[in-house]
């Protein structure tokens, strides 16, 4: 006869196991010694790039690369004595391939506070990798263009200090890279107007942008060099201004002979604008590529983390109904996240030009669709504010763009929280019309100034009152993009100190 604790036992493993077949990620659950009591099925797909396959009751260094057994052991060693859950980085070559792993292992623990069981988790982070490795070429591609362009480049940091000298500023001054670097630029060049010069570069630290400024420099071998400047603010991905970079062309020739040769100079000026504007370019598009990572992958990480952290806290006293729901929700984030990063490579890799967008239309339930992006966002948030929902009585389906209505509509309910402190409540409300739905998100929150009305779909734009309020100026950019891949149309209306109005008209068909 099975007594009733081993029934329960036993029910209590098959529950373990199916929680373990059901996770997208490799789980490995062994003994203290490393002796393997579960793992997920997950792991199956890894199976062929084994030495051994991960077998119950097997030891897990049985199946792991050579290459890998050092640090295994080191974290059997360490585990014990650390309150922390151990995290590395391991890499394998299978078939010709680097795989990249990320491994957290977290030590449970008896009654006694002794190491009974280690939970293993791996992720595959091979396409993060990819993503950093095409980061990092960006930038390379970026420095080439600066240290090879044909007009003078420097930067400098916040405090005037040179960080950037390319090749051009060696041939025009005289003073190599080694010379100029952490030499403070106003004092490094002997200037003839040095205050003009420092009024100027004071207006580019707030913000400002000066274009065709001449400064009169002495170079190396003594002669007088003018320089016709663009110096633009350097930004952090913060929008903080952490440095001045400045692109310019030695017109000493041409000012000598200003006043006989207007036409010429004219002309050269003109040539000058176009070779900044491209230079100006490719730093928007490096820009605009590291700001569009950072501002759409915190949500969607952010709402992984969380939901993981629950489940972790409170594993025991879950469901399975309740982790297959978080672990649908996590999933579902991480598609899009995947489907985030296939929009920034291509972004990366169409640079300046404006490759419009295409719909994937589905049928979308837009009700459903609707709660859980309120939910989402209130989780987001944490529930700092009460979204206030007006549907219409029945369902509501119509053929669209989920991801893209997703762009849309976390952006503006984000944004009429963000934008309302000190308030309780935003407001959402879906009217249906002929062959339209009307969507409206409603706050009393700051408002938007009449002179920065007509620029807020600009990107990186952002209004004078909500400077210290933290933003990268492209989520409006963003909705609007997606509401015109729709055939839609985004309005605006708000008064500073009154709150904002935004209404989104998509087309039902």
């Amino acid at each position: 006869m099975t007594s009733n604790s081993e029934k329960h036992k036993a029910g209590c493993t098959a529950d373990v196991r199916t929680i373990f077949d059901s996770v997208a990620e490799i789980w490995v659950l062994t003994d203290c010694n490393g002796k393997v009591l579960l793992s997920s099925r997950h792991l199956e797909r890894f199976a062929h790039q084994l030495p051994h396959p991960v077998a119950e009751g097997s030891s897990v260094f049985d199946s792991i690369p050579d290459s890998w057994k050092d640090l295994a052991r080191n974290v059997l060693q360490t585990l014990p004595r650390s309150n922390t859950p151990s995290i590395l980085e391991a890499t394998h070559l299978a078939d010709g391939k680097e795989i990249h792993f990320e491994i957290k292992s977290t030590a449970i623990r008896d009654h006694d506070g002794q190491v009974c069981q280690i939970f293993i988790e791996a992720r595959d982070v091979t396409p993060q990798k990819i993503f950093e490795k095409k980061i990092t070429i960006v930038a390379r591609e970026y420095q080439s263009v600066i240290e090879n362009a044909n007009a003078v480049i420097i930067g400098t940091d916040a405090r005037g200090y040179i960080t950037e000298w390319n090749e051009m500023a060696h041939l025009v001054t005289g003073y190599s890279k080694k010379e100029s670097y952490i030499q403070k630029f106003a004092d490094f060049l002997a200037f003839e107007s040095r205050e003009s010069f420092g009024n100027a570069m004071q207006k580019v630290l707030t913000g400002d942008v000066i274009t065709n400024h001449e400064m009169i420099i002495q170079a190396k071998d003594q002669r007088k060099i003018t320089l016709l400047i663009n110096a633009t603010p350097r930004t952090s991905a913060a929008s903080e201004v952490v440095g001045i970079l400045l692109i310019g062309q030695d017109i000493t020739e041409l000012s000598a002979y200003r006043k006989s040769l207007e036409e010429q100079v004219v002309e050269r000026t003109q040539a000058l604008k176009s070779a900044l504007e491209s230079e100006r370019k490719l730093v928007e598009v490096k820009d605009r590529f590291v700001s569009m990572a950072s501002h759409e992958f915190r949500s969607p990480i952010s709402y992984i983390h969380r939901n993981i952290e629950a489940m972790k806290a409170h594993l025991e006293e879950m469901s399975p109904a309740d982790l297959h729901e978080r672990l649908s929700k996590i999933q579902s984030q991480a598609e899009h996240l995947s489907s985030l990063l296939e929009d920034v490579l291509t972004m990366g890799k169409t640079g300046a030009t404006n490759t419009r967008i295409k719909a994937n239309l589905t049928t979308v339930d837009l009700m459903d669709f609707f709660l859980r992006i309120i939910d989402e966002v209130q989780s987001n948030t944490l529930n700092s504010h009460r979204i206030n929902v007006d549907f219409p009585p029945s369902r509501l389906l119509i053929q669209s763009d989920e991801n893209l209505l997703r762009n849309i509509f976390v952006n503006l309910l984000t944004n009429a929280i963000k934008f309302s402190p000190g308030e309780k409540d935003v407001f959402l409300s879906v009217n249906a019309g002929p062959g339209q739905v009307r969507c409206a998100i409603k706050d009393r929150g700051l408002g938007i100034g009449e002179k920065d009305l007509p620029r807020i779909f600009e990107p990186f734009h952002r209004g004078d009152n909500v400077r210290k309020i933290k933003g990268t100026g492209l989520g409006l950019p963003i909705v609007k993009k997606a509401v015109e891949t729709l055939g839609g149309e985004v309005q605006v209306q708000s008064k500073p100190g009154e709150g904002t109005l935004f209404t989104v008209y998509l087309n039902v068909k």
